[in-house]
């Protein structure tokens, strides 16, 4: 299988793709917009007394999903739309028949809302039913978004809009009002109507309800099923320039120094932001500082493929999505991007490479997807200056099938040059199967070297199929020895990789605890470029039960097959395991407790073979949500691995958080990590105040220490960092 087949395999399909009709031609929900003056626009402080949303219309009731389809709700839900020129508002009225039992422990901006009542909405402001904007809110204040693209595969969470909120809680329930500048969010120009899905969450009943597509076997994420909400009319987006200028001030000391006295670094830049079209928007950076991004989290590596990490710093998140190629995982695992954004401005080994400026053009045209990115780097003690750039376009060929390209260039670390050029294929096929909603992707890429590494080429076929109780993965992924995307994460070379997931989770009738059980399955292997084995892996993932309450608990068994071409170190060099074939059983048990009371954990134990020996792998996880102020976690991993004499050890990794909320707009995280393969214990509190939507002042106050061999701590960082960004908008 060469680069050549992959086109001819996607035009003998566009031909089919290109008749694709609407869903199953049924009709889909509609619901109207009010229109206002702004004058009479709402004042958002959670009460809903204002004049205008007593004649709003509202976009009719609900219908459960969880735990009984089309159901009438148990707690009613009201939700009202208006707008006038400059934004969308939204009134959502709770109702709740115990009011004392409704979660409100979130006020954070973008906290997981799973331990609380929520209520999510999500837009799709250019009707192509792949590309939607999903806002949250929960009764206690906290706001959260997320970008979501390849009608609901893939998630860029860290992304943010400027837009506000507020709730509270009432004698009937709760209730909420939000403000969404229309500048905020892309949208098609002259669109008299939006797709558009809302869902309500009952946290300690663990109920669902839902306005469009309420039913099991179709998530909420898919964005082809949206229902559309229309009236829209004239909008004003102003001249369409955004500019957040920042100033920051770092401190930083290293005790082990000779000379040990802080040094001050002052920093300043900004990013302008131009909406070309109501659809496109031009991105500009200079001097970007990503001082106020959190920590990675520590992993320990127990095997010979690279660890992922996922992109925090914001610049790269904006607009993420139209970057996006292919499914984004293998099998439902991340190994392998074409391009992936933290290639840029950190070197491998994490650390900073200061950026110099960026410009950045994402949105859509008609029926094409944009996204360009070019980027200079700073040069550093071990890299010179670099120009990075990358083109993505994508081609919508009715709303189930798209056609994309991407291209990259640059090699942001080492010699030489590099290039990538690849094509992708997406096409869903609804109720393929009984309720099984089929979604196929296909993917070639070739990367061109020079000076460093070679030539090569990857290419995948992939069908992810969901029902309401079953669920299929499956396909292939072909890696050359010699692929070298540069600007990209791969995880394995020269090797093919099969995989096939299925999950069953049938239901049971009322009368029972249990809701669901739950059994997944896992079969993969990976062969070498000609055809030998590598790796050989199947068993169940779970084997469990789910309950109404939210309960969960499952056995899990593997046999895994391993072909050990190379000697490879585990933990530091220590213990080095060697060429040869490997068959492995491992079994164990999780437990998860459910996120509707103030605390919950979540606990893991595994047994079984380890290459030439054996381990026992042990995982907790504990939260406590004293109330809205203080939420305290744990969590802690070990690992006991045995390969005989002189060749046994033990991981360790250990994380604590403790975070104040003290109101909706400020907050103060506080996370200390320790593994034992770095010895380092580190420590990192982020103060955030936001003073305005889109304007935030962030303080960031970082320190580590080196654990000897005495098993004292030896410092060795300091810093502290105040850096503020403003909005500032045309």
């Amino acid at each position: 299988m060469r680069a050549p087949i992959l086109p001819l395999v996607l035009f003998a399909v566009l031909p089919l793709s290109a008749q694709d009709p609407a869903p199953d031609g049924e009709s889909r929900r509609q619901a109207r917009i009010g229109r206002i003056e702004p004058a009479a626009a709402p004042r958002i402080d959670g009460w809903l007394e204002d004049p205008c949303w007593a004649g709003a219309p509202a976009i009719g009731e609900l219908t459960m999903v969880e735990p009984w389809e089309g159901r009438e709700p148990t707690n009613p839900t009201t939700v009202k739309l208006l707008h006038d020129r400059h934004a969308l508002y939204i009134a959502l009225w709770c109702d709740d028949r115990d009011p004392a039992s409704i979660r409100a422990t979130q006020r954070a901006r973008d906290a997981r809302l799973d331990p609380d009542d929520r209520v999510e909405l999500m837009f799709d402001p250019f009707e192509n039913r792949s590309t939607a904007y999903f806002f949250q809110i929960g009764p206690g204040g906290s706001l959260g978004d997320i970008l979501v693209s390849a009608n609901g595969s893939r998630f860029e969470k860290p992304w943010d809009a400027i837009w506000s909120g507020e709730a509270r809680v009432t004698a009937r329930g709760w209730q909420a009002e939000i403000a969404i500048p229309f500048r905020s969010i892309p949208r098609k120009a002259g669109a008299t109507s939006w797709g558009f899905n809302l869902r309500r969450i009952v946290r300690t009943a663990n109920e669902e309800y839902q306005w469009a597509s309420p039913t099991q076997s179709v998530p909420f994420f898919r964005v082809s099923e949206f229902g559309t909400i229309t009236g829209f009319g004239a909008i004003d987006d102003g001249i369409g320039v955004d500019v957040v200028p920042f100033a920051a001030v770092s401190a930083t000391r290293d005790p082990r120094a000779t000379d040990d006295d802080p040094r001050f670094d002052p920093d300043a830049g900004g990013d302008v932001f131009y909406r070309i079209t109501p659809e496109l928007t031009l991105a500009a950076t200079l001097f970007t500082d990503f001082a106020e991004t959190e920590d990675d989290e520590r992993q320990i590596n127990l095997d010979r493929f690279p660890l992922f990490f996922p992109e925090k710093r914001d610049f790269f998140l904006e607009g993420s999505s139209y970057f996006s190629f292919g499914p984004g995982s293998d099998g439902g695992q991340t190994t392998f991007l074409p391009f992936f954004s933290r290639r840029i401005g950190l070197d491998r080994s994490g650390n900073k490479i200061p950026l110099l400026a960026g410009v950045k053009v994402t949105g859509e045209v008609g029926p094409w997807e944009l996204g360009v990115l070019d980027v200079e780097t700073e040069s550093t003690d071990v890299v010179d200056e670099r120009n990075l750039a990358v083109v993505r376009v994508k081609r919508s060929l009715g709303e189930q099938t798209a056609l994309g390209i991407l291209g990259t260039a640059g090699r942001p670390t080492g010699d030489g040059a590099n290039g990538v050029v690849g094509a992708d294929f997406y096409h869903r096929f609804q109720r393929f199967f009984g309720d099984l909603d089929l979604q196929v992707y296909m993917n070639g890429v070739v990367s061109q070297s020079r000076g460093t590494g070679g030539d090569g080429e990857s290419f995948q076929a992939e069908g992810h199929a969901t029902g309401r109780e079953w669920q299929f993965r499956a396909g292939s992924r072909w890696t050359a020895v010699d692929f070298d995307p540069a600007l990209g994460f791969v995880q394995r070379r020269g090797t093919r990789h099969w995989y096939f997931t299925p999950t069953w989770q049938p239901r049971l009738g009322e009368g029972h605890g249990i809701r669901n059980f739950a059994i997944e399955g896992r079969l993969q292997r990976f062969e070498s470029w000609s055809g030998d084995r590598q790796e050989i892996e199947y068993g169940f993932d779970k084997l469990g039960v789910e309950l109404h309450s939210g309960d969960e608990a499952g056995f899990f068994v593997r046999r895994r097959f391993q072909a050990v071409t190379e000697p490879f170190d585990l933990f530091d060099g220590s213990s080095v395991i060697a060429i040869g074939d490997y068959w492995t059983t491992r079994y164990g048990i999780k437990v998860e407790s459910s996120e509707g009371r103030p605390w919950n954990v979540i606990a893991e134990l595994g047994r079984g073979d380890f290459f030439d020996g054996d381990s026992t792998d042990f995982e907790v996880d504990f939260a406590w949500r004293t109330g809205p102020l203080l939420h305290l976690a744990l969590g802690y991993e070990t690992a006991h691995v045995d390969l005989g004499a002189d060749r046994s050890f033990t991981t360790q990794i250990g994380e604590g958080r403790v975070d104040l909320h003290f109101s909706p707009r400020v907050s103060l995280r506080t996370l200390a990590q320790y593994d034992n393969e770095s010895r380092e214990l580190g420590w990192q509190s982020r103060l955030r105040w936001i003073v305005t939507p889109g304007s935030d002042f962030f303080a960031v106050l970082g320190a580590g220490w080196l654990r000897e061999d005495d098993d004292s701590l030896v410092p060795t960082r300091q810093s502290l960092t105040c850096k503020l960004l403003w909005t500032i908008r045309f």
